[in-house]
């Protein structure tokens, strides 16, 4: 019970305050190309300049933490600077002025996420915001990166196809299907009020998602209870993208982190969270 409690305090620095931005209506006459954000200690390396549309984004962790890349688009009249200066002043919460889009989820050091995203053209801010053990989100510590999303002409293709759908309200994920063993690209798509994620889990035997709270330390990257295998950061209500991800048959969790708008409580408390079996 005590680690259950400790986990609901340590959710709350991870998760920030919410954006309520709607996602803007992605083109089908867009293609998805690709990117490489390789994640450290705290920092990331990759292009500061790419082009708007469908993207493919990996991120690969070479870092001892866990650690995850969530795109933020940010307004017109605002900066990188801008969202430094108010994370600085408060890294526990988002500033609101900014709009989810995303991005590959956690993973643990010497692995990869991969998402698809769909990014229109303007100023952005890639950031962590896993905490280290003291409970510290990584952005906190300079976690972030400028990057400008330059307009480009419509291509002939249009979101990715997929495997199977994740769709999430308030406070559920629903599975389209039962999920099958290989490599997938599933869909999802928020249907709820508020801004939710997709932290995708591989379970030990027997173990649960509850188990793998409770297991949780943060700044450890590895548990007893299993371990975060990508999925998709926030998206903000009608936000809709892909992740990437390789099934092997055995036991498996989603949990969404985020806080909810009213109570402040992760939403995994409030029910979003899900065991499922791959066969």
């Amino acid at each position: 019970m005590l680690a259950r409690m400790f986990i609901l305090c340590i959710a709350l620095a991870w998760s920030f305050a919410q954006s309520s931005t709607p996602l803007a209506a992605a083109s089908a006459a867009e293609t998805s190309h690709a990117v490489l954000y390789t994640a450290r200690d705290y920092e990331f390396a990759g292009p500061e300049n790419i082009a708007a549309g469908w993207t493919t984004v990996t991120l690969l962790n070479q870092g001892d933490d866990l650690h995850q890349v969530q795109f933020l688009k940010l307004p017109a009249g605002k900066t990188a600077a801008d969202f430094r200066d108010e994370m600085a002043a408060d890294p526990t919460r988002l500033p609101r002025w900014v709009s989810r889009r995303s991005g590959p989820n956690s993973v643990v050091p010497g692995e990869r996420a991969l998402a698809i995203v769909h990014l229109e053209p303007g100023e952005y801010v890639l950031f962590c915001g896993i905490p280290d053990r003291q409970g510290i989100p990584h952005v906190a510590h300079g976690m972030l990166k400028p990057l400008h999303v330059a307009a480009a002409p419509p291509r002939p293709a249009g979101m990715p196809p997929a495997d199977q759908a994740i769709t999430l309200a308030d406070f559920s994920f629903e599975l389209s299907q039962p999920m099958q063993a290989g490599a997938r690209t599933i869909r999802v798509v928020n249907k709820g009020g508020q801004a939710h994620e997709v932290v995708l889990v591989k379970l030990a035997p027997r173990a649960s998602v509850a188990d793998f709270l409770d297991a949780f330390r943060p700044g450890v990257a590895l548990s007893r209870a299993g371990q975060p295998i990508g999925g998709l950061a926030g998206l903000d209500p009608g936000g809709e993208g892909l992740f990437r991800a390789d099934f092997t048959p055995g036991r498996y969790g989603l949990i969404c982190f985020l806080p909810d708008l009213v109570m402040r409580a992760p939403h995994f408390t409030r029910g979003m969270l899900l065991d499922f079996d791959v066969r």
